[in-house]
């Protein structure tokens, strides 16, 4: 009997978001005491009911805390199902990523974490169900993964700065190879550019701005919203924009001759508010981790 041909999937776990190469959803999880009556969003895993990416979780201390990034990684297996992209039953082998500054330290545990023992695994996503076998899982710095397939061509220095929901990865590259005593992770994040633009809203017009609203914002950099609350996102986005600049000049970076790619979900922010240059360049993608992530795994084959 022929055996069967693996796929490869590739998951960005964020703090906001979680991505694959085809689908973006917030990484909310919520258990539910009974049946929900609509079967959209909902997980139903070893005898329980979810409700997944109907909001975002807080950030949590460690990705392994609980069981939720691992119902995460389910739900983006059924939707890279239902779009065709892998097919029910599959054996695939999962291409995620860490922030730099944690990577050698739980990459183990992450990789364990997502690859636990009893395969196939089997669970039902909006009233279907699924199995699959997670034949392994190969794991990445994330920030390095946007820009894995144009590594190649980068000749001299270049910073890859990813600009995430929770940290700010620096990535030094010399001649298409990362320079890893140079990586570093600093703690400035898109997520506390929402929550100050929610307390300056509330503060200014005694209402806050929803997080759908500023996410979607953020996203497209622009909207059908009205100019008042425009302007508050715009202000917030500029001085988080004049921040992550000032991390790299006060660590050293010149950001006027340097050659800097701008990745993660901030990129527009900084494309749309930050100093520009022809050594300045940005991967507006925000599944730019996910789809690097796929695109290593595969090499790895």
């Amino acid at each position: 009997m022929e055996e069967k041909r693996i796929y490869y999937v590739g998951i960005d776990h964020g703090n906001h978001l979680m991505k694959t190469s085809n689908h973006v959803f917030e990484n909310g999880v919520e258990r539910q005491a009974v049946k929900p009556t609509f079967q959209a969003n909902t997980l139903v895993y070893d005898g329980a009911f979810y409700k997944i990416g109907e909001k975002r979780n807080s950030v949590k201390d460690s990705k392994l805390a609980d069981d939720d990034y691992y119902l995460l990684t389910l739900a983006a297996l059924a939707k890279e199902c239902q779009s065709g992209n892998i097919p029910n039953g599959a054996r695939v082998v999962l291409g995620v990523g860490l922030p730099l500054k944690q990577f050698a330290t739980v990459r183990k545990q992450f990789v364990k974490y997502l690859k636990r023992g009893n395969q196939p695994v089997h669970f039902k996503f909006e009233d279907v169900a699924y199995d699959f076998t997670i034949e392994n899982v190969l794991a990445f710095p994330q920030c390095y993964a946007a820009v894995a397939d144009r590594l190649g061509s980068m000749k001299g220095e270049y910073l890859i700065v990813d600009v995430g929901s929770w940290t700010i990865d620096i990535m030094h590259v010399k001649d298409g190879v990362p320079v890893e005593s140079k990586c570093e992770t600093f703690t400035e994040s898109m997520i506390s550019v929402i929550q100050e633009i929610k307390s300056r809203s509330s503060e200014v017009f005694g209402k806050e701005i929803s997080e759908n609203v500023i996410t979607d914002y953020i996203s497209n950099l622009g909207g059908n919203y009205p100019e008042k609350y425009a302007r508050i996102m715009d202000e917030s986005l500029e001085k988080f924009v004049a921040r992550v600049e000032g991390v790299l000049k006060e660590n050293g970076h010149d950001t006027e001759f340097t050659n800097i790619i701008y990745v993660g979900g901030g990129a527009k922010a900084m494309e749309r508010f930050g100093k520009h240059g022809d050594n300045i360049s940005y991967v507006t993608d925000v599944r730019a981790n996910a789809k690097g992530y796929e695109f290593l795994a595969k090499q790895m084959a």
